[in-house]
């Protein structure tokens, strides 16, 4: 392996120590890896939630100022390429929380719920014209559940989703994800609502190195439900989201993503006025003379 190389996984690899986001079913494009090739990603977002969701009133109600409630989360990524539409990843999430109000402080670090995933390419993606690749994956109950903030929702769940990707007049891409989570029981044999997210994003290339992007999100819990199935009103949460970005490529094979997520509106819960995340992954391929 080339010094350059060498260096870099080294650089990757501390930044995946040090710099941890929610493990993202949806990543990247429909574009699938060559046979033999590794890539290392990290994900790191904050939170600084300032509001609840009001249900009878059906509004939004700011935190009083003796209550704060932080999260800054990362989320390392490790995939292989085992041919040219087969990839295989784990996700492994790393949790900073902390919680303040009114005679109580709270804070919880340490690795959430892990999962793996699988992505395969259905028609693969060729430059200027289209690609579908879907997805699969099982998270694991790894988390701390018994922390002072909880790293970890004691279930066991699965996921499918779907990826597409087009190309048109050379320098616009444009992509249609989504995917469904499928959540267990806790330990407390409470059912995790489900999970719903649809995104729709838009690409412009710039330059060979700098993308510019706009995406729409829309994510759904639905309710959850207690130890005899029952349904528990107000616990459902609705979200839409756009986002602004760009992708940086300094040198082949790494790629650096800066953005910015704006909630647009909201139902249920907690929620922040922006989230700022940043996105860092290097490919690369070891035994490529081994690779046919």
């Amino acid at each position: 392996m080339k010094r350059s190389k060498i260096l870099s996984l080294i650089l990757i690899l501390f930044l995946l120590t040090i710099v941890p986001a929610q493990s993202q079913m949806l990543w990247r494009s429909a574009k699938t890896m060559k046979k033999g090739t590794f890539i290392a990603m990290t994900s790191g977002f904050h939170m600084g939630f300032n509001r609840s969701y009001n249900w009878s009133e059906e509004e939004w109600i700011d935190y009083s100022n003796d209550k704060s409630y932080t999260w800054f989360c990362f989320s390392s990524m490790f995939g292989f390429a085992l041919s040219n539409r087969i990839e295989a990843m784990i996700h492994l999430p790393l949790d900073f929380k902390s919680r303040e109000s009114t005679g109580s402080d709270l804070s919880a670090s340490g690795f959430g719920d892990i999962f793996v995933k699988t992505r395969v390419s259905v028609f693969p993606w060729a430059k200027d014209k289209h690609g579908l690749t879907l997805t699969g994956a099982a998270r694991f109950s790894t988390g701390d559940k018994e922390a002072e903030i909880a790293l970890g929702d004691g279930s066991t769940d699965f996921a499918l989703g779907g990826i597409f990707t087009t190309a048109w007049m050379g320098k616009f891409r444009g992509h249609m994800k989504a995917n469904y989570w499928l959540n267990g029981k806790n330990d407390s044999d409470y059912n995790i609502g489900d999970e719903l997210k649809f995104i729709a994003k838009l690409d412009h290339n710039f330059s060979p190195k700098f993308m510019g992007f706009l995406t729409y999100i829309y994510y759904s819990q639905f309710k959850l439900k207690d130890t005899d199935g029952n349904e528990i009103e107000n616990s459902n949460k609705n979200r839409h989201y756009a986002t602004i970005g760009c992708l940086i490529k300094p040198v082949k094979g790494i790629f650096i993503r800066p953005k910015v997520l704006v909630p647009l509106t909201a139902k249920g819960g907690s929620m922040y006025s922006f989230k700022p995340m940043i996105d860092f992954w290097y490919t690369f391929a070891i035994f490529k003379r081994s690779i046919k």
